[in-house]
């Protein structure tokens, strides 16, 4: 538990029974305009073995999230905890919410013998690469090349 603010937030993992609540939580976020959908947190099978999302809480209400999970990329094969999204209620944001998510997450890591954090930051979202840059990340030497098409 850290105090942010007047509040003690608890930091947990994140639980299959949470998806309604981040859901709610990204649509206040981001105004109703998230593309991330149920069948999206959902995939990510929150609380299964490899699943490495968690909560933050505030006198019982979500008011954060982080979720990410261990992938194996790359060759030869590289464990890594990806970073898949962050967010924080705007109503507790510039409390260190998210910076405490990503230090519990570290904490996390180290505990299952993870050794590389990813975070997958567009290219034009400043504000992101900055609190990113803060906490430590740098960029990869890795550069991922995308070629969509219709499904």
């Amino acid at each position: 538990m850290s105090v942010v603010g007047r509040d003690a937030i608890d930091i947990r993992r994140m639980t299959d029974s949470d998806l309604d609540r981040v859901i709610d939580l990204i649509k206040k976020i981001t105004k109703g305009k998230s593309r991330i959908t149920y069948r999206d947190l959902v995939a990510n099978n929150p609380g299964g073995p490899l699943d490495m999302s968690l909560v933050a809480e505030a006198r019982g209400q979500m008011v954060g999230f982080i979720m990410a999970r261990v992938e194996f990329v790359y060759v030869p094969l590289l464990e890594v905890c990806l970073i898949q999204t962050i967010g924080v209620d705007p109503e507790y944001q510039g409390r260190r919410i998210g910076s405490t998510l990503i230090q519990k997450l570290i904490e996390l890591c180290h505990l299952e013998d993870v050794a590389t954090i990813r975070a997958l930051v567009a290219q034009d979202d400043e504000p992101l690469r900055r609190f990113v840059e803060h906490l430590g990340f740098h960029s990869s030497s890795i550069v991922n090349w995308d070629k969509t098409f219709e499904a």
